[in-house]
């Protein structure tokens, strides 16, 4: 009876080993990888809470059974990432229970890239239900041992998400360690955990703007004495409906996923899973189902967080030029929105002006016809004889001429809306009026030209224009060298 015994047993942990499933395996880790890599706990950035409960080989007496509890959550704005995972895995007299603690760290390598590294610690319990046995010999001596017994447990695991492709490994059972039962016989009874190793990657491949996601994911088990094992599966998730999937397992089984999200919180799912090995016809079908709870999305309560520190730390950063460019057009901003404003006033007073400025522009222009006579392009140093011809022509030395700038400077020798950095002098919703004030700096002798811009369809008038922002901001800042004693601004156009 002590041999049977001892053959059943060993008969029992020899098939687990052989399929490389002294872990225990489900069909819907897709949902919770943090049992397998504890690197990837609190990775999705919320907390939930899921349950499983998993019947394998259907309709055989003593066939697997397991069921997992796993909650998940992120701390610290998802730096740090934990989980909590228990398992009860029965087959026939054999009962394997555990829980495990682990923790993950989220290292931000670059806006897009996360290393995380973590570690999981638990505590392992295998026993034998010897009550269930049937034999002959009630006094055999194997059956009165403690015939139960635990271990301490260790896993470690490594995760590298790169936008929405990751690639991770783990070890669960790192330390190697044996429970034993009994010293009654020759040798100890002792089962021995072996050390295993689990690398895994998938890519999400975004739908509809994140509305659906198709996930292909490929994960392999490996371990001493035993084949490795692959799994390659394709899930495609609805977030507002449900999930659809497919797996196959190596030398093991094909499996089908269908969940419903009932609410953005609450979701269930059913996985069922057929043989494919040499013991299919003997095996029957599993199945296996799925209970997920979220309690609240940390990562998308904090996007509007994350993006404003991101743009103030690029705003520190900024040059002093770059900060100079961004006031200027919230000036113009300011100065856009008061034009709307004044369009009305405007156009009540301009007919009071329109006889103020003829009486005024007959007294300027006999005074300028006066002027030009005595004064000379040579008494202006500042001035090439080149840019003097140019000007001559337009402004003919008269009181308010704008001197001491190149040629290609002035408005009248600008393509009005050409890409430049404009000095412009005034802003208005209608072009009637800034047409109307590009004149009469024209009566002044100031060179002045008129553009719309498209985008917000108001029009500039503009007394030069310049190449470089640094030459805009000189001659706006000195008044045109003096010469100009209004309001000026830059109006940049790319």
């Amino acid at each position: 009876m002590k041999k049977a015994i001892l053959s059943i047993t060993l008969l029992v942990f020899g098939l687990t080993s052989i399929q490389a499933q002294q872990l225990p395996l489900y069909a819907s880790y897709f949902f919770t990888p943090q049992i397998t890599n504890p690197a990837l706990s609190g990775a999705e950035g919320f907390s939930s809470l899921t349950t499983m409960h998993r019947q394998q080989w259907q309709g055989m007496e003593g066939a697997p059974e397991t069921s997992a509890l796993v909650f998940n959550g992120a701390l610290n704005k998802e730096r740090i990432g934990y989980s909590v995972y228990a398992f009860n895995d029965v087959t026939d007299i054999v009962s394997r229970s555990g829980i495990y603690g682990n923790y993950a760290y989220h290292a931000q390598l670059s806006e897009n890239s996360v290393l995380s590294f973590g570690l999981g610690l638990g505590y392992l319990n295998n026993s034998f239900d010897m009550a269930s046995v049937r034999v002959k010999n009630e006094g055999d001596p194997f059956l009165f041992p403690t015939n139960q017994n635990g271990t301490l447990d260790m896993n470690l695991g490594l995760n590298l998400q790169v936008s929405d492709f990751r690639i991770g490994l783990s070890v669960p059972q790192l330390l190697n360690p044996t429970i034993n039962y009994s010293n009654n016989y020759s040798g100890p009874v002792a089962y021995h955990l072996i050390r295993h190793y689990v690398a895994s990657t998938q890519y999400d491949l975004q739908i509809q703007k994140d509305r659906m996601v198709l996930s292909p994911m490929v994960t392999v088990r490996a371990a001493a004495f035993v084949a490795p094992q692959v799994d390659a599966g394709l899930m495609f998730n609805m977030k507002e409906y449900g999930y659809l999937g497919a797996m196959y397992r190596s030398n093991y089984a094909a499996t089908l996923n269908a969940g419903v999200h009932l609410t953005p919180l609450l979701s269930v799912g059913y996985s069922h899973e057929f043989s494919t090995n040499a013991f299919a016809s003997s095996l029957g079908l599993s199945n296996e189902f799925m209970l997920s709870y979220r309690f609240g999305d940390n990562k998308r309560n904090s996007r509007l967080e994350s993006e404003v520190k991101r743009l103030k730390d690029k705003q520190r950063q900024a040059s002093k030029e770059t900060e100079k460019l961004l006031n200027e057009r919230l000036e113009e901003f300011k100065d856009e929105l008061g034009a709307a404003q004044k369009v009305e006033l405007e156009k009540q007073t301009e007919s009071l002006k329109k006889n103020l400025q003829e009486e005024g522009l007959k007294l300027q222009e006999a005074g300028n016809q006066r002027r030009s006579r005595k004064e000379k392009p040579s008494m202006n140093p500042s001035i090439s004889d080149q840019d003097w011809n140019s000007n001559s022509n337009s402004a003919l030395q008269s009181e308010g001429v704008i001197r001491g700038y190149r040629n290609e400077n002035y408005a009248n020798n600008v393509t009005p809306g050409s890409p430049g950095y404009y000095v412009t002098a005034g802003v208005y919703g209608e072009s009637s009026n800034a047409n109307r004030m590009a004149s009469k700096l024209g009566n002044r002798g100031i060179q002045a030209n008129v553009f719309r811009d498209t985008r917000n369809d108001m029009f500039y008038v503009y007394l030069m224009k310049f190449p470089s922002y640094q030459q805009a901001d000189s001659a706006k800042s000195s008044g045109l060298r003096g010469q100009y004693s209004g309001k000026l601004w830059i109006k940049v156009v790319k």
